[in-house]
């Protein structure tokens, strides 16, 4: 006879998939109407980035942009120079 203990695995695996097809449901039931919903996100911060854009960065809301600005200024060519608390530098050209 098999080892039950093996049993009680497959059966609680059957219900952690049984839980996740219900809120794979429960997810189609709340935005399943609305087809483009990732595509509407996307649009959304896309704005707010082209608006955090014209106005150059300044703000608190355009703070979490910071990272993306400085990729940026990389890519263009721009010079830049970082420290970090230990007192080492680095210098992009």
């Amino acid at each position: 006879m098999a080892d039950p203990h093996n049993l009680r695995k497959v059966g609680y695996s059957m219900i952690v998939v049984a839980a996740s097809l219900t809120a794979i449901a429960l997810l189609q039931l709340g935005i399943g109407e609305d087809v483009l919903f990732a595509d509407d996100i996307q649009r959304a911060r896309t704005a707010e980035f082209d608006k955090c854009k014209e106005i150059d960065f300044v703000g608190e809301e355009c703070r979490k942009f910071d990272g993306r600005t400085e990729i940026d200024e990389i890519i263009s060519g721009q010079k830049i120079s970082v420290e970090l608390d230990d007192g080492v530098g680095s210098t992009a050209p």
